[in-house]
């Protein structure tokens, strides 16, 4: 929760939105808009972190990740149970 409030946002919102308040608040806080800022410099790091955070959950929930990793779950115990069968 504490990420999305750091880009203004909900939990319900798409990656398309944190996308966008991303992007938004960068430009604002970034370092090269802001020299000499160091207050802005470290909002820019902890917005950057959010959204990496954010990014990383929402690919980890995406159904076609989820089934690809189900579908590698499932060819790694079938190999084991191979594995066992030849011995």
């Amino acid at each position: 929760m504490k990420h999305y409030r750091i880009l203004g946002l909900d939990s319900l919102a798409t990656m398309e939105e944190i996308k966008t308040a991303y992007r938004a608040l960068a430009m604002k806080y970034h370092p090269d808009r802001n020299p000499n800022n160091q207050a802005a410099e470290d909002k820019f790091k902890e917005i950057q972190k959010a959204y990496e955070v954010l990014e990383e959950r929402k690919m980890l929930c995406t159904p076609k990740l989820q089934g690809l990793r189900s579908q590698k779950t499932k060819t790694t115990a079938e190999e084991s149970t191979n594995d066992r069968e030849d011995n």
